[in-house]
């Protein structure tokens, strides 16, 4: 555990701007990891998901900027955009090697330029910036149940990949809560902001759980019609039949996603410090500048 305060909502947390750029093999993109096929089907499928996604938190955020009037949430505001911009650039070169070992889900990032395309011409921008912090709400809370998971990752699994997606969940537990003070310092934390904030997560929950649902039934259907590799999950048991956000990341608390209701309800209310802190004793200096001494990870 760490030895962190114990009122992280209180206490600044650390945006580092890392400059992560791994190198993807085609070779390894057809079968990067020993875990359950479904694990690396249904990442697969969500990486062609982040791109588009990435860029709509980005254009989000940086609407904004200019009525921060805090340097602090300024300027973390810019290392949320860095962060997630280097996300999107990292999955687009990963999902290039995946495309070019012909694994399944490229297509998906169709499905995510349609959607997020029909969000940005109905929704205005308030509400785009709403959507944002909801969706960021779900990230974070599949991050930490990614992290928990991340000692899979060591063994069995293609660095690249690996460290991609820990990287990744790391820095989504890192920016969690940005794009929610950007949202409460321009609209405030009155009852019409409150109610709009949770209309974004309503329109977050529908229209995410049909984008997922129509993803992982495409992969079902071509993991139907694939030859079947023989894989066994780590616990020596059969892989499941299709992937789905409880095969991928286990069984998120209810709570997790309810506290969002709550008026009074903030990202660091869940304290998972201890997960990023974990990951980067692990990864010591990942993604920092020479003149720290450290290089990320080929």
């Amino acid at each position: 555990m760490s030895d962190a305060p114990a009122n992280p909502r209180a206490t600044p947390i650390e945006i580092i701007r890392r400059r992560v750029r791994l190198a993807y093999d085609a070779a390894a993109a057809r079968a990067w990891t020993r875990l359950p096929r479904v694990s690396e089907d249904g990442l697969n499928a969500i990486s062609f998901l982040f791109p588009v996604g990435e860029a709509f938190f980005c254009r989000s955020v940086a609407y904004y900027r200019g009525r921060i009037t805090d340097p602090a949430l300024r300027e973390a505001a810019d290392q949320f955009i860095h962060q997630e911009a280097n996300h999107s650039r990292e999955h687009a070169r990963s999902n290039a090697a995946l495309r070019e070992a012909n694994v399944l889900g490229a297509e998906l990032e169709t499905v995510a330029r349609i959607m997020l395309g029909i969000a940005k011409t109905i929704w205005p921008r308030a509400t785009q910036l709403s959507i944002t912090c909801a969706l960021e709400h779900f990230t974070a809370i599949l991050a930490s149940l990614l992290l928990r998971k991340r000692l899979l990752y060591r063994e069995g699994t293609d660095p690249a990949f690996a460290n991609l997606w820990l990287w990744h969940a790391a820095e989504e537990i890192e920016h969690k809560a940005v794009c929610f003070d950007v949202y409460e310092h321009v609209f405030g934390r009155g009852f019409w902001a409150w109610m709009h904030r949770i209309f974004g997560l309503v329109v977050v929950t529908v229209t995410g759980a049909i984008g997922l649902m129509i993803a992982f039934s495409v992969m079902r259907v071509k993991l139907f019609f694939r030859p079947r590799r023989a894989v066994k999950s780590a616990e020596g048991g059969a892989s499941p039949s299709g992937p789905s956000l409880r095969n991928l990341f286990g069984t998120p608390p209810v709570s997790a996603y309810t506290a969002y209701f709550r008026r009074d309800f903030h990202p660091w209310d869940e304290d998972d410090r201890d997960l990023l802190e974990a990951w980067k004793q692990e990864h010591p200096g990942f993604g920092l500048p020479d003149h720290h001494h450290h290089r990320a990870p080929a």
